[in-house]
């Protein structure tokens, strides 16, 4: 396998059919036909091959349109110098609590991220179905408990059961927010903001950092009004066969 074209394990598994991340930004145009061609020739069985770019990277993009690949999504950046002060704002929800999750909670935490997500890149293509989308959703926070993606999770509990959760991966001084879900009977309630101020508050850290599609508005509004500053955007685009 070309160190190019990189197998996907994880979604294969997930979307039932080969899954490869295409890794553009290390090829010439002259090398991408060669290593696309070559591989497309020896793939016999259904395939989504996906690519992440920067959106200033205008010649990459016009090599995946002549391959046939389709503009998925824009992903957005935003990053929070953790020197910004907060404070807390539930907007007059009553037995809130914030805290950090365990395993307990696996179930209805799987349940919140199976049901209450529209605008990732699985769910926007449309090659993908929506049971499978969501199926993803809920695999990734099962990841978390079995210690194969993040550091750490956040719960928002009304009354005592979970209605919200921030997943975190941690690198040195730089928190980034992996998955954040929450349900829809509580949201547009400052819920993700109260579980970020809560990991700003608990967590040492530099900077917290995040993405998200540039069509979720509600993300995007809660990430200014907290104080994020725009950081980059990329490209996502599919390939399917």
């Amino acid at each position: 396998m070309s160190e190019f074209i990189i197998k996907d394990d994880w979604l294969t598994e997930q979307i039932k059919k080969s899954v490869y991340e295409l890794k553009l930004n290390k090829l010439n145009n002259i090398q991408f036909c060669r290593e696309w061609e070559n591989f497309l020739y020896k793939q016999n069985n259904p395939l989504l091959v996906y690519a992440k770019i920067n959106t200033t990277d205008i010649c990459s993009w016009l090599q995946l349109e002549k391959a046939n690949f389709n503009l998925i999504d824009t992903n957005v950046k935003f990053e929070l110098d953790n020197k910004t002060k907060h404070k807390f704002n539930f907007n007059e929800i009553e037995d809130i609590n914030i805290c950090f999750s365990n395993s307990k909670n696996q179930k209805i935490i799987g349940n919140i991220a199976k049901n209450n997500f529209i605008y990732s890149r699985f769910h926007l293509d449309p090659e993908i179905p929506s049971k499978t989308a969501n199926q993803i959703k809920k695999n990734w926070v099962k990841n978390y408990f079995l210690g194969s993606r993040g550091d750490k999770m956040i719960l928002c509990l009304i009354k005592n059961n979970p209605v919200a959760f921030l997943q975190l991966i941690i690198k040195e001084s730089v928190v980034f927010i992996d998955l954040i879900g929450v349900d829809k009977k509580v949201q547009g309630k400052n819920i993700a903001s109260a579980m970020i101020k809560f990991a700003i508050k608990n967590i040492k850290c530099k900077y917290i950092k995040v993405g998200t599609q540039i069509g979720n508005l509600p993300s995007i509004r809660l990430y200014q009004k907290m104080g994020f500053i725009f950081s980059g955007s990329d490209y996502v685009f599919h390939y399917h066969k």
